[in-house]
């Protein structure tokens, strides 16, 4: 159960977010600049946290995104269940399309309880704990601009 691209990047424009507080707007621009990714790529990965309540965006004059107040409390698996849930509780190791306690494969009970302690070490990392990691030094807004 590895992240997607997709939601790693999305992770970190969210551990962006967090780094420069809460409502801090912030242009989908600058992230995207600062990740190298295209502008309208980052904005449709910020759509699902945006609509989950994590993010308030505002478009215009003046706007950008910014984290809500108690967003970075989110976990890492809520950011995997926003963005991955169909593969949570549907992956496979081997990659079938279905394996799970009634139809499963070979390696399916091995790979059931590791999945699960994964999942719990994903719930006790939230943003603000991340943020306060060792991070590289794009993610801490130094304005260097395109770390990839």
């Amino acid at each position: 159960m590895l992240l997607s691209r997709s939601t790693q990047y999305t992770l970190q424009a969210l551990l962006y977010l967090t780094r420069k507080g809460p409502e801090r707007r912030v242009l989908v621009r600058e992230i995207a600049d600062e990740m190298g990714l295209p502008v309208f790529y980052l904005a449709k990965l910020l759509q699902p946290p945006t609509r989950a309540g994590w993010l308030t965006a505002v478009r215009g004059r003046g706007g950008g995104v910014h984290l809500n107040p108690g967003a970075e409390n989110v976990t890492l698996f809520d950011i995997l269940q926003l963005s991955e849930s169909h593969r949570i509780s549907r992956e496979c190791l081997l990659g079938f399309k279905t394996c799970e306690d009634d139809s499963a494969c070979v390696l399916h009970c091995e790979w059931k309880p590791i999945k699960q302690e994964l999942s719990e070490g994903l719930g006790r990392n939230s943003l603000a704990t991340l943020a306060q990691s060792a991070l590289p030094s794009w993610l801490l807004g130094d304005g260097k601009g395109g770390k990839r």
